[in-house]
């Protein structure tokens, strides 16, 4: 079966901002990050990452009430700390997943107007582990990604999480249609998109 409009967008942020986190590692000098979205009420989940482990099934989820993470989506504000893995509120389930501690640990919402999720950074990427947290201008440089991926989510709200959403204009179009769309190049997807939004605004009224 092929895959749907949605699943291919959900695909390609993925592996764009997969692409822009690795440059934001490069930038600052970051052993990994990711992008985590929630799931429900009570986790965050790993959307997008430098490190393919954690979009592997099984993945853990991560409590929105009891960790670093969570406190930045839940405040909208950055968190970071040099050595987490010696911290409380550390979740330490992901690190056994990786097989390694964390030490520096930065967590920054991605707000458009509402907070849609968290972008984190991981250790130093030369291994020096806890001796150099991440610095002022590394984190302000980190929340500008952050803004640039929130707008990005906020623009495809299929993208989401990675779920299908039943009032995502493109599936109250036929077969053909979307086999049509699924020809254009993404500045024309996102013309068509709105414009799909119209008409189904206009249908309503």
């Amino acid at each position: 079966m092929s895959q749907s409009l949605t699943q291919r967008l959900v695909q390609a942020a993925q592996q764009e901002m997969a692409r822009t986190l690795a440059d934001l590692c490069s930038e600052i000098g970051a052993a990994e990050s990711s992008i985590m979205l929630p799931e429900g009420d009570k986790d965050l989940v790993f959307f997008a990452s430098t490190n393919p482990s954690l979009l592997q099934p099984g993945a853990p989820k991560t409590p929105i009430n009891a960790s670093y993470s969570g406190i930045a989506y839940r405040t909208g504000q950055t968190m970071a700390v040099a050595d987490a893995a010696d911290q409380a509120r550390h979740f330490k389930a992901v690190d056994e997943l990786v097989k390694y501690r964390t030490h520096e640990f930065a967590a920054i919402p991605l707000t458009d107007r509402a907070i849609l999720g968290v972008l984190t950074l991981v250790n130093r990427a030369d291994g020096a582990g806890g001796t150099r947290p991440f610095s002022l201008p590394e984190l302000r440089r980190a929340e500008a990604v952050a803004a640039e991926v929130a707008n990005a989510l906020a623009r495809f709200p299929g993208v989401r999480a990675g779920e299908r959403r039943e009032d995502d204009p493109i599936h109250a179009f036929d077969a053909e249609f979307v086999s049509d769309l699924e020809r254009l190049r993404e500045p024309e997807r996102r013309v068509a998109r709105s414009l799909v939004r119209a008409l189904l605004q206009n249908r309503a009224s």
